[in-house]
This record gives structure tokens, C-alpha cells and sequence, in this order.
């Protein structure tokens, strides 16, 4: 989460400092606004895609070297098939936050005024976070499950529940499946708010003009 935070973070900045400076009217001249943000969201997504392989890559060089100092460190392993959900959930994750962090940045006036709207997203994100005595103690339980399904927590609730012993792997696939799928709208509707939103210099979108803007097909 803490890689997904980041990664959106900075496309939800250069958006929004691109579009504070104009500088986005420059680059729309030589190619698309579709263009631009699927540039953007890929490379952020590939940093912090590289991010968390430096973490896995250095637990994996450095826990065999040093389990003998430890005694606790001798039980830790890289389970394959965690490592892949962890991918996955990433994945799926990052698009859902920078699709969401993308289309904020396109209809702020300013990049203060879109770190302000972001805690909107944020904050939820973070929920299994301060339910983590719940979900832990009961990984099976009604609230982790529904932190499963819901995408905004779904990375994070996944990720807590495996640690704490789920066992129900169904859970786990559907919420993959439910976080892809919004991310695939989500990306879809922000890439309409991002063209419409670019050149509205000082300027805030108005719900009626978000509204025009996704039902747009031109």
C-alpha cells in the first residue's frame, strides 16, 4: 500500500502541476491526452512495480545471511503463491488509485487543492489499517470479508488476511477480480475527466461538467 500511495501520489502531483503550469498544453500538441495519462500511469506503475521488487529481492538475499543471528528469522520463506497474489493485488490496486488520483488532479485548480481532495481516497484505503485488531483476530470474519470485495481496501485487507491465517481463497480471487474490474472503469471514466479537465486553466470541473464529460464519447 505503502508503494501504491506513493505511485499515485506523484501521478496525482504531475498532473496536477502540469496542468497548474500549463505545461500539459505543450505536450498535447504532439500527441494525446490518452497518451499522455496512459504514459503517466504505466511508468509510476513500473517504479513502484521495481520498488517493491528491491524489497521481495532484498529479503530474499538478506534473511538466508543473517537467520543465523536471529533465531526467528530461520521459520521466515517466500511463498511463490503469495508472492504472485501480492503482484496481482498491486497491479489491480495501483490502476484503481491512479485512475482515481489522475481524474482529481485533471479537475483541481491547483496542486494544494488536489492533495486536499485526495484524502477523500486516502482514507478509506487506510481503514483496514485501523481495523487490523479486528481483521486479524478474525480473518474469515464479516468486516475483513467486506473489506475484501470493496476496492478502495481491498489490497491492504487481502493482504492482512493471508497473514492472519485465511483460509478462504475464493474470497481472495473475487476481490482480485472485483478490484480489476473497477479498475478497468475507473481508468475508462478518468481518461474522459482527464481530456475534458486539461486545458480548464484556473479553473475547477463541476459536477455537471464531470457528468458531460464521462457520458461524452467525442
Amino acid at each position: 500500500m505503502i508503494s501504491i500511495f506513493v505511485g499515485s501520489a506523484a501521478l496525482l502531483q504531475s498532473v496536477a502541476e502540469e496542468k497548474e503550469n500549463r505545461m500539459v498544453e505543450m505536450l498535447i500538441t504532439s500527441t494525446s491526452p490518452m497518451a499522455i495519462m496512459t504514459g503517466k500511469v504505466l511508468g509510476l506503475g513500473a517504479a513502484g512495480l521495481l520498488q517493491v521488487g528491491v524489497w521481495v529481492g532484498s529479503a530474499a538475499i538478506a534473511v538466508p545471511r543473517i537467520s543465523g543471528q536471529f533465531d526467528f528469522l530461520s521459520d521466515l520463506s517466500l511463498d511463490p503463491t503469495l508472492l504472485t497474489v501480492l503482484l496481482l493485488y498491486y497491479l489491480a490496486g495501483y490502476f484503481v488509485f491512479a485512475a482515481l488520483m489522475a481524474s482529481i488532479g485533471s479537475i483541481s485548480t491547483s496542486v494544494r487543492e488536489a492533495s486536499q481532495i485526495s484524502a477523500l481516497v486516502t482514507l478509506p484505503a487506510v481503514i483496514p489499517v485501523w481495523l487490523s485488531s479486528l481483521v486479524l483476530a478474525s480473518p474469515d470474519g464479516g468486516l475483513a470479508r467486506v473489506l475484501t470485495f470493496f476496492p478502495l481496501t481491498s489490497p491492504t485487507a487481502v493482504m492482512m488476511r493471508l497473514s492472519g491465517g485465511s483460509n478462504h481463497n475464493t474470497d481472495m480471487w473475487l476481490g482480485f477480480v472485483t478490484t480489476s474490474l473497477s479498475a478497468v472503469v475507473l481508468v475508462w471514466l478518468s481518461a474522459r475527466i482527464f481530456r475534458a479537465g486539461l486545458l480548464l486553466y484556473g479553473q475547477r470541473m463541476s459536477v455537471p461538467a464531470i457528468w458531460s464529460a464521462v457520458r461524452s464519447g467525442d
